[in-house]
Protein backbone atom coordinates (compact mmCIF):
# COMPACT_ATOMS: atom_id res chain seq x y z
CA UNK A 1 0.00 0.00 0.00
CA UNK A 2 2.83 2.36 0.87
CA UNK A 3 4.47 1.76 -2.54
CA UNK A 4 1.14 2.41 -4.28
CA UNK A 5 0.70 5.76 -2.52
CA UNK A 6 4.30 6.76 -3.30
CA UNK A 7 3.75 5.77 -6.94
CA UNK A 8 0.58 7.85 -7.21
CA UNK A 9 2.22 10.90 -5.62
CA UNK A 10 5.28 10.55 -7.87
CA UNK A 11 3.12 10.31 -10.99
CA UNK A 12 1.11 13.38 -9.99
CA UNK A 13 4.27 15.37 -9.38
CA UNK A 14 5.71 14.31 -12.74
CA UNK A 15 2.71 15.81 -14.57
CA UNK A 16 4.12 19.26 -13.81
CA UNK A 17 7.32 18.37 -15.66
CA UNK A 18 5.43 17.93 -18.95
CA UNK A 19 3.01 20.86 -18.54
CA UNK A 20 3.61 23.88 -20.73
CA UNK A 21 3.95 27.21 -18.91
CA UNK A 22 1.07 29.60 -19.40
CA UNK A 23 2.18 32.69 -21.28
CA UNK A 24 -0.13 35.59 -21.97
CA UNK A 25 0.29 38.15 -24.73
CA UNK A 26 -0.59 41.75 -23.99
CA UNK A 27 -3.56 43.00 -25.99
CA UNK A 28 -2.12 46.54 -25.89
CA UNK A 29 0.32 48.61 -23.82
CA UNK A 30 -0.56 49.24 -20.16
CA UNK A 31 -3.08 52.05 -19.84
CA UNK A 32 -3.38 54.74 -17.17
CA UNK A 33 -6.99 55.71 -16.48
CA UNK A 34 -8.40 58.80 -14.77
CA UNK A 35 -10.59 58.02 -11.76
CA UNK A 36 -13.67 60.20 -12.18
CA UNK A 37 -15.53 59.12 -9.03
CA UNK A 38 -15.28 56.81 -6.04
CA UNK A 39 -18.36 55.85 -4.03
CA UNK A 40 -17.79 54.00 -0.75
CA UNK A 41 -20.61 51.81 0.50
CA UNK A 42 -21.33 49.43 3.35
CA UNK A 43 -21.54 46.38 1.09
CA UNK A 44 -19.93 47.59 -2.11
CA UNK A 45 -17.70 50.38 -3.43
CA UNK A 46 -17.86 51.76 -6.96
CA UNK A 47 -14.98 53.19 -8.99
CA UNK A 48 -15.65 55.02 -12.25
CA UNK A 49 -12.77 55.77 -14.61
CA UNK A 50 -12.07 56.89 -18.15
CA UNK A 51 -9.10 56.97 -20.47
CA UNK A 52 -7.69 56.27 -23.92
CA UNK A 53 -7.06 52.54 -24.33
CA UNK A 54 -5.42 52.06 -27.71
CA UNK A 55 -7.44 49.46 -29.62
CA UNK A 56 -10.64 50.31 -27.69
CA UNK A 57 -10.44 54.09 -28.13
CA UNK A 58 -11.92 56.31 -25.41
CA UNK A 59 -13.05 53.97 -22.61
CA UNK A 60 -15.48 54.52 -19.74
CA UNK A 61 -15.56 51.80 -17.09
CA UNK A 62 -17.31 51.07 -13.80
CA UNK A 63 -15.78 48.69 -11.23
CA UNK A 64 -18.12 47.37 -8.51
CA UNK A 65 -16.17 45.91 -5.57
CA UNK A 66 -18.16 43.77 -3.13
CA UNK A 67 -16.49 43.03 0.21
CA UNK A 68 -15.56 39.70 1.77
CA UNK A 69 -15.84 39.40 5.54
CA UNK A 70 -12.46 41.02 6.24
CA UNK A 71 -13.18 43.93 3.87
CA UNK A 72 -9.69 43.70 2.31
CA UNK A 73 -10.77 41.53 -0.63
CA UNK A 74 -13.86 40.35 -2.46
CA UNK A 75 -15.51 40.08 -5.85
CA UNK A 76 -15.30 42.67 -8.60
CA UNK A 77 -17.66 43.00 -11.54
CA UNK A 78 -18.68 45.71 -13.93
CA UNK A 79 -18.74 46.92 -17.49
CA UNK A 80 -17.04 49.29 -19.86
CA UNK A 81 -17.63 50.99 -23.18
CA UNK A 82 -14.96 51.89 -25.68
CA UNK A 83 -15.59 54.34 -28.51
CA UNK A 84 -13.38 54.57 -31.56
CA UNK A 85 -14.70 56.31 -34.66
CA UNK A 86 -18.28 55.10 -35.24
CA UNK A 87 -17.75 51.83 -33.35
CA UNK A 88 -18.53 51.08 -29.72
CA UNK A 89 -17.14 47.99 -28.01
CA UNK A 90 -18.92 46.73 -24.90
CA UNK A 91 -17.15 44.71 -22.22
CA UNK A 92 -18.49 42.97 -19.12
CA UNK A 93 -16.23 41.45 -16.50
CA UNK A 94 -16.05 39.66 -13.18
CA UNK A 95 -13.27 38.45 -10.92
CA UNK A 96 -11.59 39.07 -7.57
CA UNK A 97 -9.89 42.01 -5.85
CA UNK A 98 -7.59 42.45 -2.85
CA UNK A 99 -5.73 45.21 -1.02
CA UNK A 100 -2.00 44.76 -0.42
CA UNK A 101 0.26 47.55 0.85
CA UNK A 102 -2.30 50.25 0.07
CA UNK A 103 -2.88 49.13 -3.53
CA UNK A 104 -6.16 47.63 -4.74
CA UNK A 105 -5.47 44.89 -7.30
CA UNK A 106 -8.33 43.55 -9.42
CA UNK A 107 -8.04 40.47 -11.62
CA UNK A 108 -10.95 39.72 -13.89
CA UNK A 109 -11.96 38.15 -17.19
CA UNK A 110 -13.54 40.52 -19.70
CA UNK A 111 -15.99 39.31 -22.38
CA UNK A 112 -16.09 41.85 -25.22
CA UNK A 113 -18.84 42.39 -27.79
CA UNK A 114 -16.38 41.72 -30.64
CA UNK A 115 -16.04 38.10 -29.44
CA UNK A 116 -12.66 38.49 -27.75
CA UNK A 117 -11.79 37.80 -24.12
CA UNK A 118 -9.16 39.50 -21.96
CA UNK A 119 -7.60 38.86 -18.59
CA UNK A 120 -7.26 42.30 -17.02
CA UNK A 121 -5.01 43.07 -14.07
CA UNK A 122 -5.98 46.47 -12.69
CA UNK A 123 -4.11 48.31 -9.95
CA UNK A 124 -5.54 51.31 -8.13
CA UNK A 125 -3.59 53.41 -5.63
CA UNK A 126 -6.13 55.61 -3.83
CA UNK A 127 -3.37 57.78 -2.33
CA UNK A 128 -2.43 59.14 -5.77
CA UNK A 129 -5.59 58.21 -7.77
CA UNK A 130 -3.49 56.08 -10.13
CA UNK A 131 -5.41 53.32 -11.94
CA UNK A 132 -3.48 51.15 -14.42
CA UNK A 133 -5.04 48.49 -16.65
CA UNK A 134 -2.93 45.64 -18.04
CA UNK A 135 -4.95 43.73 -20.66
CA UNK A 136 -3.87 40.24 -21.75
CA UNK A 137 -5.43 38.39 -24.68
CA UNK A 138 -7.27 35.15 -23.84
CA UNK A 139 -9.09 34.84 -27.19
Amino acid sequence: MKKLIIGIVASLLSVGVFAEPLTLEKRQPDTAMNVTSLELGADESIINAEGDMGVYGRVYVTFRLAYDEGRRSGTVYGSGRGATGNDIVIGNFSGRWEVIDGTVTMRHVVALSDGTFNLDVVTFRPVDRELIIKAYALK
